[in-house]
């Protein structure tokens, strides 16, 4: 039950963070997936990409114009667009407060925010290399964060993506906060050299009256069953590791998307629970395992970085690591110490991919982190924003690379190094069923849309047992909610979960599409005041959390908060 409105909403400047799931959704999309050409739709992309020019002791080069920057992809020139050279401050970030009413955004003036995430990544780091990373953050936090630094402090574990912190200025707060963490005591991918001590070969011995060489071909086959069984219980676990690392980044993109600017992530942890090849940065096979049906997953969740304008950070906690035999390795292998050596590389070259694939910068084999924080920081204090649109003249999906190069001697650049075009960038019905999944599960919000829920009257329903809860959403005035080029097309689905306290849903989400072509006096309040939304509940007197999520269908962009209820 829902009827759209045009209402007045308060000011708004930009919208906070969050996190969920997304595991299924994906997968099924796969086949939809045209390798062949992209199909573009008729609305542009816009490519923008923050770009860091410093001398060669780190400090930002000022006042350089359009004229100075030749942006690059696949090697061709495109032409610049948009530019600004931005300045971030460290303003307070609050929530606005009115009685009866939830928002997804934040105040504190007009300015772009200088806005850092910091992510323990307990799902892919050995319980005892948990340690050093909590140990390492305490460093920073103690003695270099600037106490006006909005500072976000999150976790990753096997069930999702964990707020110990929101953004604060305080750093005592966040200090004492991270004094509550516990590590994760069993990881979700055992590493090769455990399932090699624990699938060892051992010789058999034979009996009297038995066949030896029966014997030693049965228990050559039993050892092959035995082995390749936990082979694939590997691959299964790591397969987990991937959806949920993915999925932890969708999220916090999701949760950042509606701040303006280019945010800093740091990700410290043990590495990434997979390997990205150099010349495609495509997943690489985990052993027998393609990992195409993550394909789709992989994509989308670089497709909501980049939009995010979100650097990361990767900080390899193990800090240096000798190729020696853990003390759980009891028997190791004749190439224990080669295929360490191995991993390792392999695993801070993933970091280095990560980190150049969005501007970030990747630290590792060190025992002193503090740099990297230091870095993150620093990096999003000043730069410029390009940005170009997309040439829908070429169709080849794929990795698509950039180089930005300025006209000035000595100077150090850093941008990202490209991005992924495929339909499911184009096409974006194909992360509508994941993105909705993801907002109502998420237990933050989502703030592509900025958004306010308002509760109304409650008041006997027609279901025997229950009362009718009215509400309002609000949607700000924003003009890329219409499709000009098409009728003034505006598209929105609004969807609404409630759970008790314990987490428990309560009957299937409400969902509403609402797809019109307003007329010249509708469109006119739509763009002065913005859009409301009315529906209604019917609920069972008690205590709940009504998630609510909106989703642009043009544009892909959503919006949720949750906003507590109680019915008597």
């Amino acid at each position: 039950m829902g009827t759209l409105t045009g209402r007045k909403l308060f000011p708004y400047v930009a919208v906070i963070a969050a996190l969920a799931c997304s595991i299924c959704a994906f997968a099924k999309d796969k086949e939809k997936e045209n390798n062949s050409e992209i199909k573009f739709t008729a609305r542009t992309e816009l490519v923008l990409i923050p770009t860091l020019v410093t001398d060669k002791s780190g400090t930002h080069i000022s006042g350089l114009k359009k004229e100075d920057f030749t942006v690059l992809e696949n090697g061709s020139e495109r032409k610049v667009a948009t530019f600004e050279e931005i300045t971030t401050d460290t303003h307070r970030l609050w929530h606005p407060k009115n009685q009866n009413e939830y928002s997804n955004f934040m105040g504190g003036g007009e300015s772009t925010r200088r806005i850092t995430l910091i992510v323990l990544d307990l799902l892919n780091t050995p319980f005892m290399d948990q340690a050093n990373a909590r140990m390492q953050l305490l460093k920073y936090l103690t003695q270099s964060l600037d106490q006006r630094e909005p500072t976000g402090l999150f976790t990753l574990t096997r069930s999702g993506v964990h707020i110990v912190h929101d953004f604060t200025t305080d750093p005592r707060v966040l200090l004492a906060a991270l004094h509550k963490v516990k590590g994760d005591t069993a990881q979700t991918v055992d590493s090769p050299e455990d399932v090699e001590s624990i699938t060892g070969s051992a010789s058999p011995d034979g009996s009297a009256g038995v066949d030896p060489a029966a014997v030693q071909t049965e228990a050559q086959q039993l050892q092959t069953m035995m082995e390749d069984a936990e082979l694939n219980f590997q691959s299964f676990q790591q397969r987990l590791a991937i959806t949920y690392t993915l999925d932890g980044m969708q999220q916090l993109a999701q949760a950042l998307a509606g701040f303006p600017g280019r945010k800093s992530l740091i990700w410290a942890g043990g590495g990434f629970p997979f390997s990205v090849s150099d010349n495609t940065m495509r997943l690489a096979p985990v052993g027998r395992d393609s990992l195409t049906d993550v394909l789709p997953m992989y994509d989308h969740t670089w497709q909501l970085l980049n939009n995010a304008q979100i650097a990361l950070y990767p900080l390899d906690v193990k800090g240096l690591q000798p190729p020696t035999p853990s003390v759980a390795i009891r028997n190791p292998g004749p190439n224990y110490v080669r295929n360490m050596s191995w991993r390792q590389m392999d695993t801070q070259a993933t970091l280095q991919t990560f980190a150049s694939m969005t501007g970030g910068r990747a630290y590792y084999n060190s025992n002193d982190l503090v740099k990297g924080f230091r870095d993150a920081v620093r990096d999003s204090s000043q730069y410029y924003m390009l940005g170009y649109y997309l040439d829908q003249s070429n169709t080849k999906p794929g990795w698509r690379k950039l180089a930005v190069k300025v006209k000035r001697d000595h100077v150090e650049v850093r941008a990202r190094s490209g991005f992924f075009v495929t339909n499911a960038t184009v096409d974006l019905e194909t992360s509508r069923d994941g993105d909705i999944s993801s907002a109502l599960q998420s237990p933050l919000d989502y703030s592509a849309l900025p958004l306010v829920v308002r509760w109304g009257a409650i008041e006997s329903s027609k279901a025997p047992g229950r009362k009718r809860v009215y509400y309002t959403v609000n949607l700000a005035p924003d003009p890329a909610l219409i499709d000009v080029a098409d009728n003034n097309h505006v598209a929105l689905e609004f969807v609404a979960l409630v759970k008790t306290p314990e987490g428990k849903q309560v009957d299937h989400p409400s969902d509403k599409k609402v797809s019109l072509h307003p007329t010249p006096e509708h469109l006119a309040t739509i763009r002065e005041s913005g859009i409301g939304y009315r529906g209604a509940l019917d609920l069972s007197p008690g205590e709940y959390t009504v998630r609510f999520v909106v989703r642009d269908d043009l544009s892909g962009r959503v919006g949720s908060v949750a906003a507590p209820l109680k019915v008597q």
